[in-house]
């Protein structure tokens, strides 16, 4: 008797099309996973460096026009920060830039921010419940960013407003 031996048998070719599905869902899967947190951080951090600046522009006006000002400052904030994936934390900046266009008064427009700011600060203590890391919805250690941000703001107001 000869001794053939054994082969392996090539892959059939409905088994290669099944692989190269399975490879493309993981792909697909792994794009869709939320963003790490040192990135949500990098994001969080450089929106709010762009926003001080913006701040910056808005400290020549006075009453309605600074309010106006401050809430595209926050406005933009919040679209900067989409690549984060913190809908909690931009729905937070756009509800603040809301209340500031439309407040009459100092103390509304102050209010408007301070309402933002006690959001964010309790957002920030899950983060920091949570050891630092990414909190799904509402971002990381940048929080910390943000919420600088919005002392300003209010800072602004009370001098200027």
């Amino acid at each position: 008797m000869r001794d053939v031996g054994v082969r392996s048998a090539p892959l059939a070719r409905g088994s290669r099309h099944w692989l190269l599905v399975a490879v493309l869902a993981l792909i697909t899967l792994l794009g869709s996973l939320p963003t790490r947190p040192a990135m949500a951080a990098a994001i969080l951090n450089a929106a709010a460096t762009t926003a001080v600046g913006g701040l910056g522009i808005c400290s020549s006006k006075q009453g309605k026009d600074l309010y106006n000002c401050v809430a595209d400052v926050l406005d933009r904030m919040a679209s900067s920060i989409g690549a984060a994936n913190v809908p909690e934390t931009q729905r937070a900046l756009q509800t603040a830039a809301a209340g500031l266009r439309a407040a009459t008064s100092k103390s509304q427009a102050i209010s408007a921010i301070a309402r933002c700011q006690s959001v964010i600060s309790g957002a920030l203590k899950q983060v920091r419940a949570a050891g630092g890391r990414y909190v799904p919805g509402w971002g990381d250690t940048g929080l910390t960013s943000i919420s600088s941000v919005l002392s300003r703001a209010i800072q602004l107001i009370q001098s200027k407003g």
